[in-house]
């Protein structure tokens, strides 16, 4: 048996692509991931599903992993160049990540593993938890 903990499942985790191209954590998301603890950020996509991303938080360097930043207690990575090759337009629009939990890829991420759900919001309209 084991606890189904109010810390994971008490807040949604997402992270919001910012104007700048970065992708900026919420804090209670940076909490649950351990981005204190951690060097940088995994990103993969689905060869099956071209749509579906993956993002896994690394405590060792790798040299595919993004950059892990923190500014006034706030996590981010230099992604700009990933959504611009990947036509994510961050420009315009509100893009954020939900992050759903996806143990089976752990190993091949070398980390917890998550997949991401793209949500689209215009600029004015204000995100929905």
């Amino acid at each position: 048996m084991r606890i189904l903990s109010s810390k994971q499942y008490g807040s949604s985790l997402k992270a919001t692509v910012q104007a700048t191209g970065k992708l900026g954590f919420t804090r209670a998301t940076s909490d649950i991931l351990r981005l204190s603890e951690m060097a940088n950020i995994k990103f993969a996509i689905d060869d099956d599903q071209e749509h579906t991303m993956y993002l896994a938080a690394c405590q060792e360097e790798d040299e595919d992993g993004f950059k892990l930043l923190c500014s006034s207690g706030y996590y981010s990575v230099q992604t700009k160049a990933l959504f611009d090759a990947l036509d994510v337009d961050y420009r315009s629009q509100t893009v954020i990540y939900d992050l759903k939990r996806s143990a089976l890829h752990d190993a091949e991420m070398g980390g917890e593993a998550y997949r991401m759900s793209m949500r689209i919001l215009t600029k004015n309209e204000k995100p929905m938890d």
